[in-house]
């Protein structure tokens, strides 16, 4: 009843069942330097951004789906594994299975954590997004990341899906309206017109 709704954790649901070919779309490191008078140069590899990223998906992604920026998406990874191998015959599937994962990558790269690596003496090699950042243990959140995806523990339990009229009434009641009303809307056309992803992130 709420297919979009639902569809939005879909990238992660199949991570593990299938679908971890496309676990790097998840994220961009972008180098964070977080030690006083060290630079990219003092940290091998911190520099080095994997071409299959989380703005490479969104951009082909939508460059597929909308048919309106050429065709420099064919040449891509996400294209071929998705229209190639799993629906070779069937493009229209091959599209709602892309969209699903643009809506839940698009929600991922307004996580900070998913954008960038903090590099400094304590991790020289990143701490990948705070996914190495240690916390103590506390509503299944042992590490910064986990934290920041559980909404500072305000979304500690899992969403049963799929959504009936009531469950749905009750999380739009519980979760959504007290974000909304805390946070209004407050965006101009002028403000949502920038559809760069490499600005996003």
């Amino acid at each position: 009843m709420y297919p979009y709704i639902e569809c939005s954790t879909f990238a992660d649901d199949i991570k593990y069942h299938g679908g971890a070919w496309q676990s790097d779309f998840h994220f961009i490191n972008i180098p964070f330097i977080d030690q006083e008078g060290k630079t990219t140069a003092d940290y091998p590899g911190s520099d080095s951004i994997k071409t299959r990223n989380i703005t490479e998906a969104i951009k082909n992604i939508v460059g597929w789906i909308s048919q309106k920026d050429g065709d420099a998406y064919l040449d891509s990874y996400l294209y071929d594994y998705v229209q190639n191998r799993l629906y070779p015959d069937n493009p229209d599937v091959a599209k709602s299975y892309a969209l699903r994962l643009l809506i839940h990558y698009l929600g991922d790269i307004h996580q900070p954590f998913h954008v960038e690596s903090r590099f400094n003496d304590a991790y020289p090699t990143g701490d990948k997004g705070a996914n190495s950042f240690p916390i103590p243990y506390h509503y299944e959140a042992d590490e910064l990341h986990a934290l920041w995806d559980k909404g500072l523990y305000t979304l500690r339990t899992n969403i049963a899906r799929p959504f009936t009229n009531e469950t749905y009434a009750s999380f739009q009641t519980k979760t959504i309206d007290p974000y909304m009303s805390k946070y209004p809307y407050t965006l101009t056309d002028a403000s949502v017109a920038n559809t760069d992803a490499d600005a996003w992130s």
